[in-house]
């Protein structure tokens, strides 16, 4: 292997290793715990997404 490909191998994987400790960084800083971030319960009817009502029968001919 030529010294060139070796050069592009080192570059690649510290750009890799940057981009993961950076990642790294950003997720470690949140709070997902934080009560501002959790979904509010609603209460009240789920008419559009309910999938616990029956199926419509087929009309009889």
């Amino acid at each position: 292997m030529p010294r060139g490909w070796i050069v592009l191998i080192v570059v690649t994987l510290g750009v890799v290793v940057f981009i993961a400790l950076l990642v790294l960084l950003l997720v470690s800083g949140t709070n997902f715990d934080t009560p501002g971030s959790q979904v509010p319960i609603t209460h009240g009817n789920c008419a559009p997404f309910c999938g616990t009502t029956a199926p419509i029968p087929n009309p009889q001919p």
